[in-house]
């Protein structure tokens, strides 16, 4: 051969796309193509004349020796396959040729089979895949040909037939003998599922009644097909999916069945129910009549009760007024019967206050808080309420009955709270005492502390009360006295307690006595200041604005009395055209009431605000805010009636912080 052919036959074997490698009959390599050179990793400047086939071929040479040593003995087996692991770690499969190309010379071919392989072994999974898939669905398959054979089937649909197996879709059909399970018409071979989908079309939960088991029942089965098609599309079979569901067709037809019934019953219950409605309606606008008329009831009731009960604390409160008020009289000449009897007034009045600031509190479901409290000592208002009630132990001495009082007080025992609600709940349990000895006995006033409390307890060794009544002696309107009771006193002693954040305990057994103890939040790192303590205070010039006669001269007399400058006036107007000036400031403090016949106080305190920022505005009031529907905002203390005069003259000289004082 030329050298132009050699050249062809190069340009030719570069095209090919296999690696090609020839070699002569000394074994050394005399042409190697591109692809050859990329398989085996040979540069082109390595690849030279000298180059041996064992050299060439060393990657992959423990698998092409055998195949050279066979074609050497002349052996026709020159194929095998080779696994050549790259640089990057992953693995290619070679397909290996050599064969002799006369003259002595070898003839080396190989080809990259990886991909092929690859596609081969996936394939296979999938078609081991699917055939397991095939098999262990639980409905019946068949695979259908153009020609309506039955080329295969899984084991389900196999399992359908007894004897000799239908072998086409018309050997089935004639088997089966299917009629539509909805009109129970003779289903014709055209109409098959399975012809549908040989011609075509698919079929979707069709239900056919077939005759299949063991002995030829019929039964309901649903029934999908689905055409095969090539790769250009042509109808080359289908497939025919079929699944047993007699059972619930059974079941679905006995449910359509009772809803229908269902419905019928529900047509006459209608009817029923709205005669019974029209029976309840009329019944119930009776019923809410007479609920009406009992709540009416009900409700005058109660309020009687709760009179009875507010008449009850009030007669409380006025009890020790008008016996010390009686010896006042009797004790006129003696100045300090006459300070003690007129400090025990003020103090019963302020219980009395109390009850009516509660009332307030009722009407607004306020809580008790912080402004209006103060520091108070349970020793104290326990001695305070003791001397309330030593008019009412004169009375039992006079007929003859003996009521002692021990007095065990601890230092220190001290709360913060409104001193008037507590002063009245003890003065509650100490009555409540005295009733329990109608033949007289003892009665032990005691205070202490614990680590967060502080105490005080009312003990009396009267009648004492069963468990029955221990339990139930809190609640509202219960009472053991009949109609000399009215359930109040303890029910109040113990709202009281828990609007001052503490807790109430009775200990009591019959025939021996009760302990009534309560427990306050302790107040240790303070003392309850001296209220009653005057101080010298520099004379104001106050304006006052009251309405009522005798309160008005009331305040100014108490005000002339502590040396201050005092104009009282009546009206809005009246107090408007005082504050019109354009002095620098014609007062240093306005005291006004709410409800003024020409105008609100309110509405004055705004102006006065406004005009003279610098004074110092007070509200006196016995007005509840919930009525007034105003905010005390723009006053510097607001007191409500009756009040103490030290709290009006404090608050007047500046002497009191801001507070709302009930």
């Amino acid at each position: 051969m030329n050298e132009s052919s050699n050249v062809e036959v190069a340009a030719l074997l570069e095209a090919v796309p296999m690696a090609i490698a020839l070699f002569g009959p000394d074994r050394l390599l005399r042409f190697m193509n591109k692809n050859a050179r990329n398989l085996l990793r040979m540069e082109e400047r390595a690849v030279l004349p000298a180059s041996t086939i064992d050299v060439v071929l060393r990657p992959m040479i423990a698998t092409v020796a055998p195949l050279l040593r066979a074609v050497t003995a002349g052996l026709q087996n020159h194929v095998t396959t080779a696994r050549v692991r790259n640089e990057d770690g992953t693995e290619q499969l070679i397909e290996i040729r050599i064969a002799q190309a006369g003259q002595g010379n070898l003839l080396f071919a190989a080809t990259d089979v990886t991909s092929r392989e690859s596609l081969v072994i996936s394939l296979e999974r999938r078609a081991r895949e699917l055939a397991a898939i095939f098999e262990i669905t639980p409905t019946m398959v068949r695979v259908l040909d153009a020609s309506g054979a039955i080329v295969r089937a899984n084991g389900n649909a196999m399992r359908e037939h007894i004897g000799a197996r239908p072998g086409t879709l018309r050997q089935l059909w004639e088997r089966d003998r299917p009629t539509d399970t909805v009109d129970q018409r003779e289903l014709p071979l055209e109409r098959h599922p399975g012809m549908l989908a040989i011609n075509g079309e698919s079929v979707r939960n069709r239900l056919l009644t077939v005759e299949r088991g063991p002995e030829g029942t019929r039964r309901v089965i649903e029934v999908y097909a689905a055409p095969i098609v090539d790769a250009e599309l042509r109808n080359v079979g289908a497939v025919l999916v079929d699944r047993d569901v007699t059972e619930e067709h059974r079941l679905a037809v006995e449910l359509e069945l009772q809803v229908q019934q269902s419905a019928v019953l529900h047509e006459r219950v209608s009817t029923e129910a709205e005669r019974l409605d029209r029976m309840v309606d009329e019944r119930s606008r009776e019923l809410l009549a007479l609920q009406e008329r009992r709540a009416r009831e009900r409700r005058l009731a109660a309020v009687g009760q709760l009179a009875a009960g507010v008449m009850h604390d009030v007669n409380n409160a006025l009890n020790p007024i008008m016996a010390a008020a009686y010896l006042l009289r009797v004790h006129a000449d003696n100045p300090d019967a006459v300070r003690d009897y007129a400090e025990r007034i003020g103090k019963a009045a302020e219980t009395g206050a109390a009850t009516a600031s509660r009332v307030g509190r009722f009407i607004r479901q306020d809580p008790s808080t912080g402004d209006a409290t103060q520091i108070v000592d349970l020793s104290v208002l326990t001695e305070e309420v003791l001397a309330f009630t030593q008019p009412l132990r004169s009375e039992r001495r006079g007929d003859g009955l003996q009521v002692e009082i021990v007095r065990q007080y601890h230092v220190g025992a001290s709360t913060r709270g409104l001193a008037g609600e507590i002063r009245e709940a003890l003065l509650n349990l100490v009555q409540n005492a005295m009733h329990a000895m109608p033949g007289g006995g003892k009665v032990i006033a005691r205070t202490g502390v614990t680590e967060d409390e502080a105490w005080v307890a009312i003990i009396d060794d009267g009648q004492g009360m069963s468990d029955e009544v221990r339990e139930r002696a809190f609640e509202p309107f219960f009472s053991t006295k009949g109609a000399a009771g009215s359930g109040l006193g303890l029910a109040e002693v113990y709202g009281i307690v828990r609007r001052h954040r503490g807790r109430a305990e009775i200990a009591s057994t019959i025939g021996e006595g009760t302990t009534v103890t309560l427990y306050f939040p302790l107040e240790s790192s303070a003392v309850a200041p001296p209220l009653e303590e005057r101080v010298a205070v520099q004379s104001r010039r106050v304006l006052v604005v009251e309405d009522h006669d005798e309160g008005r001269e009331f305040l100014r007399q108490l005000l002339l009395a502590d040396g201050h400058e005092i104009v009282a006036v009546q009206t809005y107007d009246q107090a408007l055209t005082l504050l019109d000036t354009t002095e620098p400031l014609p007062f240093d403090v306005l005291v006004t009431d709410i409800g003024l016949p020409d105008g609100s106080g309110w509405e004055l305190v705004t102006l006065a605000r406004k005009k003279w920022p610098a004074l110092r505005i007070g509200v006196v009031t016995g007005w509840e805010p919930a009525v007034v529907g105003d905010d005390p905002a723009g006053a510097d203390f607001l007191l409500r009636k009756p009040f103490r005069a030290v709290e009006l003259l404090a608050h007047v000289a500046g002497l009191a912080s801001t507070a709302h004082t009930e």
